[in-house]
């Protein structure tokens, strides 16, 4: 009895012996940081307020640092909406461009735009047209032709000024965000302050394009 319970004994333990072990589970891995910064919007803006959530052209209360003058100049009129020129651009895409709107104040603190309203403005003879006269010029345009705003891509920024868009096609593009800022950035009341510039966004690429203007200028 006793060599029975023994045999059996030693083939359990060499069956025990020869089951391959079961393998690790992986480690879950963090979150890519572009995922982090998401509070995406498409639904922006809403139809009640498109002329003036827009900032297209330069509101009454839109501080243009880069002329502080503006209210003395002259209305550009827009050159004719170019229909056959934003028909030839692709409405699909698998880009992203991601990045953070700042500004530096007088004393070199620096201020995020907390949920700032951004949008991508293809490059056009139409938009190019507004980036020199409007943008960087100070000069005051009239509207907008309404066709425009079916070919802007929208956003919001987070808390933190953090912000991404998601499936844009390639081609270049007016990168425009809007921040209000008011006492923190050394104004006696708050402003919405325009920041701009270009980016060029591959096939399937993922591009950083952040937005950042020191009130100095």
């Amino acid at each position: 009895m006793f060599k029975i319970i023994s045999l059996i004994f030693l083939m359990l333990s060499f069956y025990g012996c020869t089951q391959e072990p079961k393998p690790a589970k992986a480690p879950a891995l963090p979150m890519p940081p572009s995922t982090q910064l998401e509070k995406f919007d498409q639904n922006w803006p809403p139809k009640y307020c498109i002329e003036d959530c827009i900032d297209i052209s330069d509101l009454k209360n839109q501080s243009n640092i880069n002329n502080a003058g503006q209210e003395n100049m002259k209305i550009i009129n827009r050159i004719p909406f170019p229909a056959k020129e934003y028909k030839k651009l692709s409405s699909k895409g698998q880009s992203v461009v991601y990045g953070k709107i700042a500004v530096q104040t007088r004393n070199g603190r620096r201020v995020v735009g907390s949920n700032a309203r951004l949008y991508l403005n293809p490059y056009t003879s139409y938009s190019k047209q507004w980036f020199k006269e409007n943008y960087l010029s100070g000069n005051k345009m009239n509207s907008a032709d309404d066709r425009l705003y079916g070919y802007l891509k929208f956003a919001t920024a987070n808390d933190d000024g953090n912000f991404i868009f998601k499936n844009i096609p390639k081609g270049k593009y007016y990168l425009v965000g809007t921040m209000m800022c008011g006492r923190e950035c050394g104004f006696d009341n708050a402003k919405n302050i325009r920041i701009a510039s270009e980016v060029f966004v591959e096939n399937d690429g993922t591009v950083a394009a952040s937005l950042f203007r020191s009130l100095e200028n």
